[in-house]
């Protein structure tokens, strides 16, 4: 009889009702995909605040394995079902989903003030200048160094090209190996270039090409991988058979000084108990910009079929609060994009105050909304110049040419 009670008890609680002050409230369920799987017991955390100011919502977060992501979500949409939110990714990724008219417009349904012209450029629509996501968090390239490597080889951290050759020549002649990067990922070689290329070829540049008031043979450009070129022979041995994994490995257990990654890579090299700090990409020149290369890395969205649409907007009018930013940052270690989320983490400070020169991480920002896209181009080509196959001119050309008759 007890376990009759309690199997009935069990099913009221979860029928559809929640109780405040003995009224009974009906309870909206929602559902929010993410591909985030790392960060389920954060979101949950988060969702928990979210519920206790508004007991007659339920989210339920679910995070779906990160390569497959986009075709489960796009499959889940065209047959018009799929969740309630939608965490997006931004740009080309973003416009996939929004093109079709999947997401509900946010412009004047969310407060979006808190956000930066650039942070909402990845979550706007080109064909309607609408808004339709609200912007995550921020994402920075940075060069990270083993601390007690550089002590041992009394280096300070270099802050020029040169300076920065230097380093790594010293270090290669100790016997250290200067770069844990490799080049068999290509979108870890579009990561590296990102750390050196922007302050070689400048910060008007992206502006310049966007607007194609010039392409990728501009001499700035070619110059710039000419320069990125000259790290190839800091690179691990065998660097074209060396993957992400292996790249992480080779930093983590002391035997490469640097690391070029994105800000994502902090916790993981937190857990794996070494000494680490980082800093820009060196500057061109002595007294020169020192550029990080930034990205939006997603966002928040309603489904336009969704049959919860209120709460669903009451979810989303949360996400671009500035509570919500701060306790993404606390609890994700991300630089979150609203405005007023302040990290007490000591390396995300700093790196917030590398923003004061930033950079469009050029390929992602400008160039995935077509196939192929320039960062498939890039990738190609700078592994092709790193193995010694082709030049930085003969580069240059291919992705300049490849974006014109991109579709």
């Amino acid at each position: 009889m007890k376990i009759l009670n309690k199997l009935k008890k069990k099913i009221l609680l979860t029928a559809a009702a929640v109780f405040v002050g003995g009224t009974a409230i009906a309870e909206t369920q929602l559902n929010f995909w993410s591909w985030r799987q790392e960060d389920v017991e954060a979101y949950n955390s988060i969702i928990a605040e979210f519920e206790k100011a508004n007991p007659d919502i339920k989210v339920t977060y679910t995070a779906h394995e990160a390569t497959n992501y986009a075709t489960i979500l796009t499959t889940a949409l065209a047959g018009g079902s799929g969740p309630d939110i939608i965490h997006t990714r931004a740009y080309g990724a973003f416009e996939s989903v929004a093109a079709p008219g999947y997401l509900e417009s946010l412009t004047e349904k969310v407060d979006l003030s808190g956000f930066s012209t650039d942070e909402l450029l990845g979550v706007t629509l080109r064909s309607d200048g609408e808004i339709y996501s609200v912007p995550m968090a921020s994402q920075t390239i940075l060069v990270y160094y083993n601390a007690d490597i550089l002590s041992a080889n009394n280096i300070t951290p270099p802050s020029t090209w040169d300076e920065f050759k230097a380093a790594a020549s010293k270090l290669k002649s100790a016997g250290v190996v200067p770069f844990a990067n490799g080049s068999k990922d290509g979108w870890t070689m579009e990561v590296m270039s990102g750390a050196f290329m922007p302050n070689f070829y400048g910060g008007d540049f992206f502006q310049q090409v966007v607007a194609e008031k010039t392409d990728f043979e501009d001499a700035r450009f070619v110059g710039a991988m000419e320069k990125f070129a000259e790290l190839r022979e800091f690179l691990p041995q065998g660097h074209e058979g060396i993957d992400y994994a292996t790249m992480k490995q080779l930093f983590t257990s002391g035997v490469a000084a640097f690391f070029v990654g994105g800000s994502w890579e902090i916790p993981g090299f937190r857990a794996a108990g070494i000494n680490f700090d980082i800093m820009q990409g060196p500057s061109a020149e002595p007294g020169g910009k020192r550029m990080v290369a930034t990205w939006l890395d997603g966002g928040y969205a309603v489904n336009s079929a969704s049959e919860n649409k209120d709460a669903a907007l009451k979810f989303i009018q949360f996400t671009a609060s500035q509570p919500f930013g701060q306790m993404l940052t606390d609890k994700l270690a991300n630089v979150a994009a609203v405005e007023g989320a302040v990290s007490s983490d000591p390396l995300l400070a700093k790196i917030s105050g590398f923003h004061s020169e930033t950079t469009p991480y050029i390929m992602l920002v400008g160039y995935r909304f077509k196939k192929p896209t320039g960062s498939t181009l890039l990738q190609n080509g700078l592994q092709e110049l790193f193995a010694g196959s082709k030049s930085a001119a003969q580069v240059s050309k291919e992705v300049s040419d490849g974006i014109k008759n991109s579709e």
